[in-house]
């Protein structure tokens, strides 16, 4: 996924661009069942992610905007669910791995609540260290696997 950076001076287009898309989103979300069940649709899911600093549990800056950005670009989508899956590295116990992950997981919810998704629609989970993406055997392996992976899926009209 391409890594966008906002200078300082963007941070309120940003910010904007950011509300709009979260407002569409939501909107689509509430669309008149008839509506997509008048013609045959597509399953569309959109895949993000959102990274952790070690024992944290706020949102890296960079990856603020990032989470929405695939979203506001698809046209014509009726989104249904969000599921944001909480993971950690393997550093600390089990237990407390399982609560960060949770914590993570509750912290993509809270901030895509804050954009306007509606919370109905935005399911948690923690799979703690239970899926890494790389080794934890080093500390670019660990920053890796502390990530909550936030999976947009919605429907379209399908096209001929």
């Amino acid at each position: 996924m391409k890594t966008s950076q906002f200078a300082p001076k963007h941070a309120a287009h940003a910010a904007a661009s950011l509300v709009v898309v979260a407002a569409a989103l939501w909107a689509s979300g509430h669309a008149a069942a008839a509506d997509v069940a008048a013609a045959p649709v597509e399953k569309v899911v959109v895949r993000s992610v959102a990274h952790f600093d070690f024992n944290r549990a706020s949102i890296r800056p960079e990856d603020q905007a990032r989470i929405l950005e695939e979203v506001g670009k698809m046209k014509g989508v009726t989104w249904q669910t969000v599921t944001a899956t909480g993971h950690t590295d393997s550093i600390g116990a089990p237990s407390y791995n399982e609560k960060l992950s949770a914590e993570r997981a509750d912290s993509v919810k809270t901030y895509l609540v804050g954009k306007g998704l509606d919370p109905a629609m935005i399911n948690t989970a923690a799979k703690a260290a239970a899926a890494p993406l790389a080794k934890n055997t080093s500390a670019s392996g660990r920053a890796k696997n502390r990530r909550t992976e936030i999976e947009f899926q919605g429907v379209r009209a399908a096209t001929p």
